[in-house]
């Protein structure tokens, strides 16, 4: 008779009984392979899970109490602090700080394209005869190089290769941050 079963009498009948059609049945003396394992079967997860609720809660309570207790520590208890364990540091006199608008005022004297060097004067600012006539405008670092010359009398911007001549120099060299300028044995860095 079970012959003439059709597959979804059967199925309802595997149903019915409660089994589970795919898992194959392990050899003996072996666990299912859906069964937990050995050393957590003994565990009882109910308590974990009411021993990690009370962590839970202390840590909240803490979290609230440090928050609420916060204690502000006046500078004259922390001056009287015995300091026996920390190294001696050399402090240099910090200058004292002036208005913003002290700050803004030097900042519109100066030439944003010109750096300031060590002494404090701009390559700009430092008297050459032969720079005088020559004022670098740009420096393109592109697969050729070129550079924007501003010849003051005139006040015409020349774009120049290496190679190329302007009022009687050639141009050495192009570097990221300065052009050489030469004619015989002179040559003038324009920075």
């Amino acid at each position: 008779m079970s012959q003439n079963i059709s597959p979804e009498e059967r199925l309802f009948n595997v149903i019915k009984a409660g089994r589970n059609p795919v898992r194959a049945e392990a050899p003996a003396g072996v666990p299912p392979a859906d069964a937990p394992a050995p050393f957590l079967q003994n565990i009882n997860l109910h308590a974990v899970n009411e021993g990690l609720m009370v962590c839970l809660a202390c840590l909240a309570a803490l979290g609230g109490w440090m928050f609420f207790s916060k204690k502000e520590i006046p500078l004259q208890q922390l001056a009287e602090l015995p300091v026996e364990h920390v190294p001696a540091v050399a402090v240099e006199k910090v200058e004292a700080y002036q208005p913003v608008s002290a700050y803004l005022q030097q900042v519109k004297k100066r030439d944003v394209f010109r750096p300031v060097t060590a002494g404090g004067a701009s390559p700009a600012e430092i008297p050459a005869a032969a720079n005088k006539d020559f004022v670098l405008s740009g420096i393109y670092m592109g697969p050729v190089p070129q550079v924007i010359i501003t010849v003051n009398p005139d006040q015409k911007a020349y774009f120049l290769k290496e190679g190329d001549d302007i009022k009687g120099y050639r141009v050495k060299s192009i570097l990221k941050n300065k052009v050489v300028l030469q004619r015989g044995d002179e040559e003038i860095e324009l920075l």
